[in-house]
């Protein structure tokens, strides 16, 4: 099953940075910890100095997942 997260990086891949992060490899295990993200599947979406903006645990459709990026381009951009 290919997460729904692979396919925003085509659509806002200007405009904002998106990572996939393992617990086990790298940063994961921080930013885990960091942003308390209780497990698989998570999203966090955070402005340009690492604030959340929006946080969730368990599936979601692409579409709220779009709406919700789109949003936090929003605040970030003051709605431009």
């Amino acid at each position: 099953m290919t997460p729904v997260v692979n396919g925003l990086e085509t659509t806002f891949g200007e405009q904002v940075e998106i990572r996939s992060l393992n617990a086990a490899f790298g940063d994961g295990r921080s930013a885990i910890q960091n942003y308390a993200i209780p497990g698989h599947p998570s999203n966090v979406i955070l402005d340009p100095q690492g604030e959340v903006l929006w946080s969730a645990f368990g599936p979601q459709s692409a579409g709220a997942l779009e709406a919700e990026v789109e949003e936090a381009i929003s605040q970030v951009t003051g709605g431009h």
